[in-house]
């Protein structure tokens, strides 16, 4: 019998060695994550350089390959994103997700994710490094949901048809509604060949124009979703939209602002706008749009009343980890994420795209030292990030698309058609707080 014994356990051995091999290299074989993005011409290549530091990097070291899929605008990736993770089979999701502000809300209200400062936790990791103002703008009921990634503040441009006037760019929008008049041309015939400023505030604008208001203030309640699901709308009873509006009026009537909504960079390159608003990711295309043309400006955002002094919010987007029952995927996730928030790759980015490095560190180092000394115009929208309130955040809320071209139309009716300001507040106020009861229901 125990001869027997002997035999089986020899036979057996072989098995048992190969389930151990089998085991050892299902551990030890690479790891690939995939990561969904947004990101098309300049940004592309800049995705794609960072990928390639990574891979031939860390990622070689540590066994980890990172794969870029573009699926669109950033709306895109969210609708896709949800398209895929609809279903429970989650091999068929991607890693890390790039969102800007509209997903905002899907990712506190779903398992989708997993917050950033639960990984950062879990890995005992320290998120000390990220810039205040950044952190800040992904913060959900005090927590971190989200890696910040590319960020961005809104800029003033303008410039050589400024020094034609000997006029300085504006710090409030009174100032802009004086010299607005100098800055616009009409031809023989009667048309105006370049307007002064060119926009028609959106979500993006409005958080920014509304928010440094009062030290600080919200479109919604909840700090803008930012504690919570909104209720309902503050902009009407804190006063800051009618605000905004009554000068719109008055900078509209000078006859120096565009009602436009899209081309405005391609129409200022052409020198058909004197001056706009834009993220700061702009930057670098427009430098190299705008050429020898002219010299390009920047400067930042005006001001709506004298003593607003809150600045400007944080734009851009934010990786997510996509979650996953499978702790090496996650942990080679977490990999990548640092990395890419590492003050080097942080230097990297903002030289390539125009992007705020999240990365406090990366203000200190001396290539990003060097390169603003060559760089001037790229120091602009870094002072106003360090000199803006964090509490100034982007609105998280529900039908996020609807409400930022319903602000649009509704104050350009208001413009075109001479509704009164009260009526343009009212019928906002009445439209978002609409969505907000159906979303609550």
């Amino acid at each position: 019998m125990k001869k027997i014994l002997i035999a089986i356990s020899l036979l057996l051995l072989p098995f048992a060695l190969f389930a151990a091999g089998s085991k050892e290299t299902q551990e030890t074989e690479p790891i690939t994550i995939t990561w969904w993005h947004s990101n098309s011409g300049i940004l592309q290549e800049a995705t794609e350089e960072l990928i390639s530091s990574f891979n031939t990097t860390v990622g070689k070291e540590k066994g980890i390959k990172v794969e870029a899929i573009y699926q669109g605008k950033a709306n895109d990736v969210l609708v896709k994103l949800k398209a895929v993770t609809a279903d429970t089979d989650t091999s068929q999701y991607p890693d890390i997700v790039q969102l800007d502000a509209s997903g905002a809300l899907d990712i506190v209200s779903s398992n989708i994710v997993t917050y950033t400062q639960d990984l950062a936790e879990k890995y005992n990791d320290d998120l000390s490094f990220l810039q205040e103002n950044t952190k800040e703008s992904l913060m959900y009921k005090d927590r971190l949901i989200g890696m910040p990634f590319n960020a961005s503040t809104i800029l003033y441009y303008y410039k050589t048809a400024f020094d034609e006037q000997n006029l300085t760019p504006p710090e409030t929008i009174d100032e802009l509604i004086q010299i607005a008049p100098l800055l616009v041309q009409i031809d023989a015939k009667g048309n105006t060949t370049r307007y002064a400023f060119s926009n028609i505030p959106t979500t993006y604008e409005l958080t920014a124009l509304l928010g440094s208001q009062n030290g600080v203030s919200y479109i919604t309640d909840m700090e803008n979703g930012h504690q919570g699901t909104p209720t309902k709308t503050v902009f009407k009873e804190n006063g800051t939209f009618k605000n905004l509006l009554t000068k719109w009026k008055k900078l509209y009537a000078t006859g120096g602002l565009e009602n436009a909504s899209s081309g405005i960079t391609a129409s200022f390159v052409a020198g058909k706008t004197a001056s706009f608003l834009a993220s700061t990711s702009n930057l670098t295309t427009i430098i190299q749009s705008v050429g020898n043309r002219f010299e390009l400006g920047v400067a930042p955002c005006f001001r709506i009343n004298e003593n607003d002094n809150g600045g400007v919010n944080v734009g851009g987007g934010a990786l997510y980890a996509v979650t996953k029952d499978n702790s090496r995927q996650e942990a080679a996730v977490w990999e990548f994420l640092k990395y890419a928030t590492s003050k080097e790759a942080q230097l990297k980015w903002h030289i390539k795209t125009g992007y705020l490095p999240v990365n406090k560190e990366t203000y200190e180092m001396n290539e990003y030292k060097s390169f603003i000394t060559q760089n001037p115009l790229f120091e602009v929208p870094a002072k106003q990030l360090f000199a803006s309130n964090p509490k100034i955040v982007g609105v998280w809320i529900p039908s996020g698309y609807q409400i930022y071209y319903s602000f649009m139309s509704n104050i350009k009716k208001m413009l075109t058609d001479n509704i009164s300001v009260d009526a343009t507040v009212n019928a906002m106020q009445k439209e978002i707080d609409g969505y907000l009861k159906d979303y609550n229901v």
